[in-house]
């Protein structure tokens, strides 16, 4: 199953959460207004941001990330939320859709860069997130004016060093990636965006045709096609109808979120590895101008069929 180790990051990062939850549950009645207002703001962020980047990097359907990472969001900030009052509920509404969204983006800007190096960065972030939320709830409920002192039992630090090795160990050791065409084309919409006059250079069209190879019974067509940061080279390819299409692709090491390539009408969605290169194989049954374009909609180009 392709999508596992997403799924058990996924797993192990909500039982983190239930935890901390149960915990902040247990020193709900300690717990003054502001202190709430924070947890409701964290819970609602953190769940919004997990559940929306660990969907969005495997699955690339930046719609459905962004309603399910928001909907957990809202489930864990709002609940929580309550333990600041009528303020802390509103940190809660608004934190969970805030984190969903961000995690929609955030899923989806690093799906053609290093997936397994960002998600044990990732976990390390999410567990610093609630170590910080659980110290900041065990303070506000064990904060002495006597003593004048918060500081940890050993058993608090004990139990979260351990759930920390584990989960980073975890997320170290299993493989991550994205599998071809992991998006929903019915996702994506084409904008005919205006671009500054600063930006036209990088929009003006570079066109070639394709160039047909091969017996008459087994011809195909082939084009070599480069990928930089800012530009699809070239950004209009030319092709005839009926005849299968073969695109070289390379892309250059700093390519970035351009190595991420889709042809919605085609429903193809692939990543070029950095600095290397992949074939794409596309059956033009029918003429017309269809688009392709990057992971964020920021690099486009053109392929025309022709008859």
């Amino acid at each position: 199953m392709e999508n596992l180790s997403y799924i058990v990051i996924y797993v192990l990062s909500i039982i983190i959460l239930l935890s901390v939850s149960a915990y902040v549950y247990k020193l709900r009645k300690k717990v003054d207004e502001m202190h709430g207002m924070m947890i409701g703001m964290t819970f609602g962020m953190v769940a919004g941001l997990v559940t929306a980047t660990l969907y969005l990097i495997p699955t690339g359907n930046f719609l459905y990330g962004v309603i399910f990472g928001s909907t957990v969001g809202l489930l864990f900030g709002v609940p929580f939320g309550k333990l600041g009052g009528h303020l802390g509920i509103m940190e809660g509404v608004v934190a969970g859709p805030m984190g969903g969204m961000m995690g929609a983006m955030l899923g989806q800007m690093i799906r053609p860069f290093d997936i397994n190096v960002f998600v044990p960065f990732f976990v390390f972030i999410f567990l610093l997130t609630t170590v910080g939320l659980s110290y900041t709830c065990y303070c506000g409920a064990n904060y002495s004016k006597e003593s004048k002192t918060n500081k940890p039992s050993g058993k608090f630090i004990a139990s979260w060093l351990i759930t920390a090795f584990v989960l980073l160990s975890i997320s170290i050791v299993l493989p991550f990636s994205i599998s071809a065409g992991a998006t929903n084309s019915s996702d994506i919409q084409t904008n005919n965006v205006k671009l500054p006059p600063y930006l036209q250079e990088l929009a003006k069209e570079e066109r070639k045709e394709a160039v047909i190879r091969g017996s008459y019974q087994e011809s195909y067509q082939e084009i070599d096609l480069k990928i930089t940061a800012s530009k699809y080279y070239p950004n209009v390819i030319v092709a005839k109808k009926d005849i299968p299409l073969r695109i070289n692709v390379q892309a250059e090491k700093n390519a970035g979120c351009a190595r991420e390539i889709i042809f919605p009408d085609f429903n193809i969605d692939e990543v070029v590895p950095e600095g290397g290169s992949k074939i794409i194989e596309i059956n033009p049954t029918k003429q017309g101008t269809f688009v392709f374009r990057c992971s964020m909609d920021m690099v486009h180009g053109k392929l025309i069929i022709s008859d």
